[in-house]
């Protein structure tokens, strides 16, 4: 395997004769900074002429299948890359890190880019906070077509986040007001160029408590499902170490518009179901930490809901949510994402309240709660579900 320094380039037939690579990023976040990682497919003048070769929360997967990115094997995001697979306007791959919300990239540490064919590292980048400053981007690596598939370690600070990175590629955020129109000209004006693609990055982080968000509610079979995830921190330094032993939950008490109340949690195998209610499914209990996909349930049919209340709560390995870096993050299929952080460092308080989600009819609408509580009964009391609590352990 090759280690690379920052700038050194390299042709990629000399890593590895393969053109179906994976390409993995891992940041070291101790301050549990809120970083994006994405990739931007550029043409030969680096511009995104075409918006879906930004890869990225919103946008996982290129329409040709040669880039899509997920989340495994020990790293923060890894990209599956065919290259025979990109059309031929697409002449670079820019992978990039940003910032959203307080931090700058000085504060990361020990960080790599690794590049992989069938399996096993080729190259790798490690990087650091020492070589930026106030930056709250870095344009990682690059691979790039000039006369042949090439790799670059870039590590190049940018100024602004992933909205200013966007744009400095020519890309346009969606919903950004539009500029003053121009005086008309006095003679005919030429053709106006073709519009900068428009991008939606729709997201949202509820800060305060009692901070909502609403979104369109769909009825019926159509509507539209949530997905709400749970991950924390496994002090991950590298792609080949191992994770911590941190168990933390991810359930919810819901009350149906039927009148049905329920739990579903890990504890006591109540993971709900897909088909018949209530609707809301939780993907597996990760006990030891080994998922970097952390847990996840899906609300199904929010159109049936009165309430849910989506809980996270430590059931051994950590002192506090703020240790691991605990944070809960909602999404749905039309693009928005709301995330919400645990920050209590009290260890007597080891089950978060973490957001509300109420159907008002026409909106579903998620509210940070954020309330912490010793166990399930007390957080019970608080919202009135009136379920009768017995200790249990898995």
């Amino acid at each position: 395997m090759s280690t690379f320094q920052r700038g050194q380039k390299s042709k990629l037939e000399d890593l590895t004769p393969a053109t179906k690579i994976e390409v993995g990023v891992s940041l070291g976040n101790p301050r549990g900074l809120d970083i994006d990682v994405s990739c931007f497919g550029l043409d030969e003048a680096g511009k995104l002429s075409d918006d879906r070769y930004f890869i990225f929360y919103n946008q996982p997967k290129s329409p040709c299948g040669g880039v899509a990115m997920e989340t495994r094997g020990g790293f923060d995001k890894i990209f599956d890359v065919d290259l025979s697979r990109l059309p031929g306007n697409i002449k670079k791959l820019v992978f990039a890190a940003t910032i959203d919300g307080g931090g700058e990239m000085s504060q990361i540490s020990g960080s790599e880019l690794v590049v992989l064919a069938n399996g096993q590292p080729v190259m790798t980048f490690p990087f650091d906070g020492s070589i930026f400053s106030a930056e709250k981007a870095v344009m990682i690596g690059e691979i790039y077509f000039k006369s042949v598939w090439r790799v670059a370690a870039v590590g190049q600070g940018f100024n602004g986040g992933l909205q200013a990175l966007l744009e400095s590629f020519g890309g346009e955020v969606a919903d950004k007001p539009a500029a003053a129109p121009a005086r008309p000209a006095p003679a005919p004006a030429p053709a106006p160029a073709p519009a900068a693609p428009k991008i939606k990055l729709g997201k949202v982080t509820l800060d305060k408590r009692g901070d909502s968000q609403k979104i369109s509610l769909k009825k019926g079979p159509s509507a539209t499902p949530i997905h709400i995830n749970l991950n924390w921190d496994q002090g991950k330094k590298s792609w080949w170490k191992g994770s911590t032993s941190a168990d933390l939950d991810l359930g919810c008490m819901f009350e149906m518009q039927d009148g049905l109340r329920g739990v579903i949690q890990p504890l006591g195998n109540r993971f709900g179901s897909r088909h018949q209610e209530p609707f809301i499914l939780l993907d597996k209990d990760d006990r030891s930490g080994a998922s970097t996909d952390g847990e996840n349930m899906t609300i199904f049919r929010p159109d049936l809901i009165k309430r849910v209340v989506v809980f996270a709560m430590i059931y051994e390995g950590t002192a506090n949510f703020t240790t691991v870096n605990g944070r809960v993050t909602l999404k749905d299929s039309d693009g928005n994402e709301i995330t919400v952080f645990c920050n209590a460092p009290d260890s007597r308080l080891t089950f978060c309240a973490v957001t509300l989600i109420e159907n008002t009819g026409t909106e579903i609408k998620f509210t940070k709660e954020e309330r912490y509580f010793p166990s399930h009964k007390q957080c019970d009391e608080h919202y009135g579900f009136g379920f009768r609590w017995v200790a249990g352990s898995k």
